[in-house]
């Protein structure tokens, strides 16, 4: 998925001159990648912030109209939001080439409830919510789906189970990064730990015989042996 966003150059730069254009309803931003110069330039606000809102995301393809004659094709990274209000302060906009690989960070939605929750008890704990991958621009997948209704108590996924779409994978060939796991609640495990100590105590008090310790035991013999 693509989009076209035109971008204008900025002369000026600095913090006041990026507060004026944010209240106009422009983000500043910058644009570079590879046989290019980093240049600073901004876009209309509300237009990049529809583009996110598309099933793509932060990886649709970006089709920024440099001036009246450069184009250039790009993905949205480092995007910056503001921390209180709902908007963007700024954005790296990083030229790409479609027909070479690149590295994104990809949507993870899990799917159907584990045998562990159902019959066990368990709860599903989330390590990861994205996977990096590397694929071609265009080959880069809005989200994956995992299967995890399969799963029993103690049971997890690594990054490596993941189906990946033709053309797509992962970033890291070594990944193997827990992505979701389903575990026992806390109280359970408490519990669970509380009877086996109660075990272990019994235990202990079987092996000294009829409620009489080791130390009682040789205390006899030697009144009997004191006796002769």
């Amino acid at each position: 998925m693509e989009t076209t966003l035109k971008a204008t150059i900025r002369d000026e730069k600095g913090s006041p001159e990026s507060r004026r254009l944010r209240t106009e309803g422009l983000l500043p931003a910058v644009v570079y990648g590879e046989g290019m110069e980093s240049t600073s330039v901004y876009i209309n606000a509300r237009e990049f912030t529809n583009a996110l809102k598309t099933d793509a995301g932060s990886n649709i393809i970006l089709n920024i109209e440099l001036g009246e004659k450069e184009k250039v094709t790009a993905l949205a990274r480092q995007i910056q939001r503001h921390p209180y209000r709902d908007e963007f302060v700024h954005v790296d906009l990083i030229k790409v080439d479609l027909t070479k690989t690149v590295e994104a960070e990809v949507q993870i939605n899990y799917l159907g409830i584990p045998i562990g929750v159902k019959e066990e008890g368990g709860l599903v704990q989330t390590i990861n919510n994205t996977l990096r991958i590397s694929a071609l621009p265009s080959n880069i997948p809005t989200s994956l789906d995992i299967e995890i209704s399969h799963l029993n108590v103690g049971e997890n996924v690594l990054a490596p189970d993941i189906d990946l779409p033709e053309g797509v994978t992962l970033a890291n060939e070594d990944d193997d990064s827990v992505m979701v796991i389903v575990t026992l609640p806390r109280a359970a495990v408490e519990e669970e730990e509380d009877i086996l100590g109660e075990g272990l105590e019994g235990e202990e008090g079987e092996a000294s015989g009829d409620g009489v310790s080791t130390e009682e035991a040789a205390g006899d013999d030697s009144s009997e042996e004191s006796a002769e």
